[in-house]
């Protein structure tokens, strides 16, 4: 267990109840508040990180490694997009799924430890990780859309329309995760088919074949965004469909990993 976890995840906690909070009142100093609690989470857990890496435990060596490395950067992916764009409600889902991945992660097995892999699958481990951070928070994005719209036209304003984000600012949001998402997630398809080539002799394993069909859906998404125009809801359901699609290989490496199998 990492020195700083437990500040990791009392800080975790504490983002999720302001950002909660900002849901419930509309408190902007909640909201920044979640920010700086968020952010201090985030430097925690690189420093556990860190540490891990000097005990050989680096985010390529297993699937809880991996998973925990996940987590930190979807929290990374919402700190920078927040930024740019107001989207505390946005917060108000990512950072609790954040905190729940980071706690199963550490308090999973840990005898899955895959000695000496190679360059080519920490690149391909390092990718595809960050490419599902940025489509978890675009996909908390879509989430956030899709019930805003549909309280919108049921004219039934609850909190969260009063609360939230504009629908074209969540739009915003899920098109530029995607497109920095993308790029990232296509190299590291590339870089699991040459390595899973050479440690199995064959291409398509399963959950190769699930990262494949994750890549045709945002392939899709963006070609439709820049040809016919795709936007608003029929974007938001295939960011969903894409994210839970990538997030199923990650969850079936940690899955297998409780039998001591890394791939």
């Amino acid at each position: 267990m990492p020195p700083l976890f437990p500040a990791t995840l009392a800080l975790y906690g504490v983002a999720c109840a302001l950002y909660l909070g900002h849901l419930m009142s509309g408190s902007q100093g909640l909201a920044r508040a979640g920010r700086g609690a968020l952010a201090a989470a985030f430097a925690s857990q690189a420093l556990d990180i860190g540490w891990l890496c000097t005990h050989g435990m680096h985010p390529a060596v297993s699937a809880r490694e991996a998973l925990s490395f996940a987590a930190w950067l979807i929290c990374g992916a919402y700190l920078l997009a927040s930024v740019r764009i107001r989207i505390p409600v946005v917060g108000a889902l990512v950072v609790p799924v954040t905190m729940v991945l980071d706690v199963a992660a550490r308090l999973s097995p840990s005898h899955e430890v895959a000695h000496g892999v190679s360059t080519l699958g920490a690149v391909h481990i390092m990718l595809a990780t960050a490419g599902v951070a940025l489509f978890a928070v675009a996909a908390g994005g879509a989430v956030i859309y899709l019930v805003e719209e549909r309280a919108l036209k049921a004219h039934r304003a609850g909190r969260l329309f009063k609360r939230g984000t504009a629908l074209e600012t969540l739009d915003t949001l899920n098109r530029r995760c995607i497109i920095f998402g993308f790029p990232l997630f296509t190299v590291a398809v590339i870089t699991g088919a040459v390595w899973g080539v050479q440690l199995h002799d064959r291409l398509f394993t399963p959950q190769y074949s699930i990262a494949v069909a994750a890549w045709i859906t945002y392939a899709v998404l963006l070609v439709a965004r820049v040809t016919a125009g795709w936007r608003g809801r029929r974007a938001a359901i295939m960011t969903l469909g894409g994210f839970v699609t990538s997030l199923t290989v990650l969850l079936i490496y940690f899955v297998r990993g409780f039998g001591g199998t890394t791939l």
